[in-house]
This record gives C-alpha cells, sequence and structure tokens, in this order.
C-alpha cells in the first residue's frame, strides 16, 4: 500500500493492521510525484470537482462522489479521444445500460463487433498516450537540471506549498536536518524546531541550504571583517 505520511497512516493501529494482513507499506516523499503522472492529474481534476461541490453546493463529498466518477466516466478525453466508459466496454453508454454492459464484459463472445472495435479504439489509446508521455517528457526536462546533493547533518529548509497559509507565506518550513541520504534524490530530515524530533522526508528539488540565523553576534563579526 503506498500513502501520503498523513498521520492515520502512520498510526501503530493502522501499521498493525497493514501487518497482519500481510501486506507492506510505502510512504511517498511530499509534493513528489508517484510514476503515473496521468494518474496523479487526474486525481487533482477529481479533488477540484469534489471542492466545487463541497463548497459551493454545501454537498458531502461521499454523497457526490458517485455523480462525479459517472461524469468523468462518460466524458471523451483530450489524450484518447474517446471516454474510460468506451475503452472499458467497447461503446458510449449511461446509466441504466451500463451495468448490464460491464457485466457482459465477462462473456466471451457476447459481441463480437464490440469487442472488435473494443480492441481497435484500446489499441490506438494506448499509441496516443505513448505519444502523449513522450512530448509530456520532453517539456519538462527541457527546464530540468541536477538537482544539489546535500550530506548527512546539513541543514536545509524544504518548500512546502501545500501548507502555505497565505499569499504572504513564502511556503519554506525549518530548519531541518539531514538524517539519511535515500535513493534517487530523496533525504530523511529531522526537524530542529518546534516539534522538535519530527522526521519527515523531501526531494532535493524541494530543499534550500540553511546558513544560520542572523544573529547580533554574526553581524558584528561581518562588519568588522569589513
Amino acid at each position: 500500500m503506498v500513502t501520503d505520511k498523513g498521520r492515520m497512516f502512520e498510526s501503530n493501529e493502522f501499521v498493525t493492521w497493514i501487518n497482519e494482513l500481510g501486506c507492506n507499506l510505502h510512504y511517498i516523499t511530499p509534493e513528489m510525484h508517484q510514476a503515473n503522472g496521468q494518474a496523479e492529474r487526474y486525481m487533482r481534476t477529481v479533488l477540484n470537482m469534489l471542492r466545487i461541490q463541497t463548497n459551493h453546493k454545501n454537498l458531502q463529498w461521499s454523497e457526490t462522489l458517485w455523480k462525479l466518477q459517472l461524469v468523468l466516466n462518460i466524458t471523451r478525453q483530450k489524450t484518447t479521444r474517446v471516454s474510460p466508459l468506451n475503452l472499458l466496454i467497447g461503446t458510449e453508454s449511461t446509466t441504466p445500460a451500463i451495468r448490464a454492459l460491464v457485466r457482459d464484459v465477462a462473456i466471451e463472445g457476447s459481441a463480437p463487433n464490440r469487442e472488435a472495435l473494443r480492441e481497435i479504439t484500446r489499441s490506438r489509446t494506448r499509441e496516443l498516450l505513448r505519444s502523449n508521455q513522450t512530448k509530456q517528457d520532453v517539456q519538462v526536462n527541457q527546464r530540468r537540471c541536477i538537482p544539489r546533493q546535500y550530506n548527512v547533518n546539513d541543514l536545509v529548509f524544504v518548500i512546502k506549498y501545500s501548507q502555505s497559509s497565505g499569499k504572504l507565506d513564502s511556503g519554506m518550513r525549518g530548519p531541518y536536518k539531514v538524517v539519511e541520504v535515500l535513493p534517487s534524490g530523496r533525504y530523511t530530515l529531522r526537524l530542529l524546531g518546534g516539534n522538535y524530533g519530527k522526521i519527515t522526508q523531501a526531494a532535493a528539488q524541494f530543499m534550500v541550504p540553511w546558513r544560520g540565523e542572523w544573529t547580533p553576534e554574526t553581524c558584528a563579526a561581518f562588519f568588522e571583517s569589513k
């Protein structure tokens, strides 16, 4: 199971329950997408739709989720040029026919023509997704550079835009001390102030070196050197 580092996922009860089920628990690095960026983008669309329903229409997200799922399933996507429902059952349809058609998918040879068209559509969709992925990679990599490397005991601030409290909030949190170097430019950090000792993870591109506070003593030493 892959989750963020929310407290509910780090609690002893939850971790014990996951272990008893024979599952492994993996935490993602904050602010960093998983391998499937297209799925992450899709989830962002779902969250935006839920915000509209809950904030402006005063609805419970659990009560409106099925409606949003239906809308997304029958909406033709920009990249694939077909709806997700079409890729699943081979036709554009809405309720109440959806349940019957989904059930027919499990029956081999129930509708040869529809199944043939569905496989052709799926093949074309794979090519379109692969082409779109290549274009996105090229666009992103044009502005990408090798991130700075840090060592154990380095002091850093971490950029956390998701925790910003307003327009004037810089989004910087810390300072943190690097306690472990992880693969793929990730680091384990320990908070030095506030909730002292709190452990988190961050990617190098969201970390900024911290040189220490400007105190009267350090300022005096600076001007004396001049």
